[in-house]
């Protein structure tokens, strides 16, 4: 099996309880989002399969897994669809009723069937109430497990016939291995980094990295506090950013908000260096005599309320962004 760090005490639960056959058919994961929990569960069910199978039968079966083609297995997320080249915005109820028939083909070999949602977040009405009818019937030989990252999107008669497996943030130990083993070559100081803007999040961290991120960092937080008014510089900073494609303008957006709440916590009094290991934070302490509270609330404001209206309508960037500048010239 791949290496797989943390959540120790979560898996010798599942499996102590898998092998005294006191394990319920239907499990909800839920915590942050990139935390690891899909992951969990692929390991989970190998540990699980390889009580049943050994040797070079062993090895089929997890190639099977890891390739995605085992009988025993059903991987549901949200489908693609080719016509807007976009995931669908729901898990679809023709999705789960397909799961309907898998409940009742055979097994392969006798083991144990799977079925992991992913995420049960997205299931809507129809999909959600689908679901209820296989949990309101289980079988012993079917195991459930839902990955949430909302616990609290779930239906209520979906959470109350599942066991709820809470997953919490990594330690800086568990997310600096799960990294390195990933970025090889990665610095010490940009490790620290990922683990503070990711909320301790392995999954949100590799993607970050895909971008320029530090850079996006010290450029947002220079013209936070460096800017009275609207000026070329502004112009050219949203000049330069709003010509990002969706997805990786959401990563900028996403930074400018954590500094702008950082810049917040700091006029509340708070210490950030009791919260965070990346020492480049203290630039920020140095930096919040420049910029209001005020300043900062009505920054923050603005990206909340229309940050949602400027992807579902496609909306201009830039102008976006200018509008963003006039909020920190108030």
């Amino acid at each position: 099996m791949n290496n797989f760090y943390g959540f120790n005490n979560e898996k010798k639960y599942l499996i102590d309880n898998f092998k005294n056959y006191s394990l319920s058919n239907s499990i909800i994961l839920h915590g942050e989002k990139g935390i690891g929990k899909q992951t969990f569960v692929f390991n989970l069910i190998k540990e699980f399969i390889s009580f049943s199978v050994k040797g070079s039968n062993l090895s089929h079966h997890f190639n099977l897994i890891n390739n995605n083609s085992h009988p025993n297995i059903r991987y549901l997320c949200r489908d693609y669809d080719t016509k807007t080249n976009k995931e669908k915005k729901f898990i679809s109820i023709d999705q789960i009723r397909k799961l309907h028939n898998f409940f009742y083909e055979s097994s392969l070999d006798g083991l144990n069937k799977f079925i992991v949602i992913d995420s049960a977040d997205d299931l809507n009405h129809s999909s959600a109430n689908s679901l209820l009818k296989l949990l309101e019937e289980p079988k012993k030989n079917i195991f459930i497990f839902l990955i949430s990252h909302q616990f609290s999107s779930i239906l209520s008669t979906i959470r109350s016939r599942c066991l709820k497996i809470r997953f919490h943030k990594h330690d800086f130990a568990t997310f600096s291995k799960i990294i390195t083993e990933k970025l090889e070559d990665i610095e010490d100081d940009m490790i620290k980094f990922l683990f503070d803007i990711s909320n301790g999040s392995p999954g949100i961290a590799l993607e970050l990295q895909n971008y320029e991120i530090l850079e996006f960092y010290n450029e947002i937080l220079i013209f936070l506090v460096n800017n009275k008014s609207i000026t070329k510089n502004q112009f050219e900073f949203s000049n330069k950013f709003s010509k990002f494609d969706n997805d990786k303008f959401k990563i900028f957006l996403s930074l400018l908000k954590f500094v702008l709440i950082n810049l917040y916590k700091i006029k509340l009094g708070i210490n950030l260096k009791d919260q965070y290991l990346y020492d480049n934070y203290l630039n920020l302490v140095k930096s919040s005599d420049n910029i209001s509270q005020n300043t900062i609330f009505n920054s923050l404001e603005y990206l909340i309320i229309n940050e949602n209206d400027l992807f579902a309508y496609n909306l201009d960037k830039k102008l976006f962004l200018l509008n963003f500048f006039a909020q920190v010239d108030n």
